[in-house]
């Protein structure tokens, strides 16, 4: 029985012609292969360079993220991939109040943070930050010298210490807040009022008459408490206590003078160089027994009697 059996050119079979045709196609050997570079095959050395590049790049972005003035950049820079670029615009106090309201909502907390400390922070980025899950969000929010009493006393009730502690630093907390803190459950909290210049004089009063020497301590060194206040603890039986009232700059120049005579070499040097000290204590110390109270002394008292002399000529 014939069987077909198909047939190509001159009459040879058709898988022999194929075969024949394949062989005649030049294929690469191995060791052509290996010889020719594959381009997606990095050296090290390009590696490293790269690298080391593109951590300049970041290093760049967010310099200008930090230094620019340009809201159209830092606008950019809002959506910038790199976490570094996004932090130092949230911070910069130049970005534009649409873009602090984006990044406000970023899922990184440190950029939601560095929102809360920016001084320019709109006040509808603070309302939408002052329940942020992330205490340090809330903290940064308290410690901005520039968040409006209204949102420092939502935070005066917060959950954490931390967070009530530093309302109760910030100078622009309302200082019927500051009353309400001087009474909270945490000493810390109260201590932290006790040296804001802010807190009310009754406040400072009861701080001045306190049995816990760390109230009194704090109300001495402040700069905002009453000249009232800070007589009264010219007396004080703690040392420190009267070193801090020395050093005060707002210490009344009656204190000064009563303190001019105490029997602390530290308390009287505090009074020689206090800008409050009054001639007369000047007077009474720059016959002090101590040779460096009375060098200070004497200066300070002869330029002001030059002073007084040259007016007194032209009169």
């Amino acid at each position: 029985m014939l069987r077909y059996r198909p047939t190509g050119l001159f009459g040879k079979p058709l898988f022999a012609l194929i075969v024949i045709f394949w062989g005649s196609v030049a294929l690469p050997c191995p060791a052509q292969a290996q010889g020719r570079p594959d381009s997606t095959v990095v050296s090290d050395r390009e590696f490293l360079r790269l690298m080391q590049r593109a951590k300049e790049l970041d290093e760049e972005q967010k310099l200008r993220a930090r230094r620019t003035t340009n809201t159209r950049v830092l606008s950019k820079l809002a959506d910038d991939e790199d976490i570094g670029g996004r932090f130092f615009a949230a911070f910069n106090k130049y970005t534009p109040p649409d873009a602090l309201l984006k990044l406000s909502g970023d899922a990184n907390e440190s950029i939601r943070w560095a929102v809360a400390m920016n001084l320019n922070i709109p006040e509808d980025v603070m309302i939408g930050l002052v329940s942020d899950y992330s205490e340090i969000v809330r903290l940064g929010l308290a410690a901005n010298p520039n968040t409006s009493p209204e949102i420092l006393a939502v935070l005066a009730d917060d959950v954490s210490t931390a967070v009530r502690r530093k309302v109760a630093a910030n100078t622009n907390a309302d200082p019927l807040i500051l009353r309400v803190l001087s009474a909270d459950p945490e000493r810390s909290v109260q201590l932290t009022v006790a040296y804001n210049p802010k807190t009310p004089a009754s406040v400072m009063t009861d701080f001045s008459m306190a049995t816990d020497e760390s109230f009194r301590l704090a109300t001495a060194e402040n700069k905002g408490a009453s000249p009232a206040v800070l007589l009264s603890l010219v007396f004080d039986s703690n040392l420190d206590v009267r070193r801090k009232i020395a050093t005060n700059p707002v210490m009344p120049a009656a204190g000064l003078l009563r303190l001019a005579e105490d029997p602390d070499l530290q308390i009287r040097s505090a009074v020689a160089i206090n800008p409050n000290t009054s001639p007369d204590a000047l007077e009474m110390l720059s016959f002090d027994a101590d040779e460096g109270i009375r060098r200070e002394s004497r200066n300070r008292l002869g330029k002001l009697l030059k002073k007084q002399i040259a007016e007194d000529r032209e009169r």
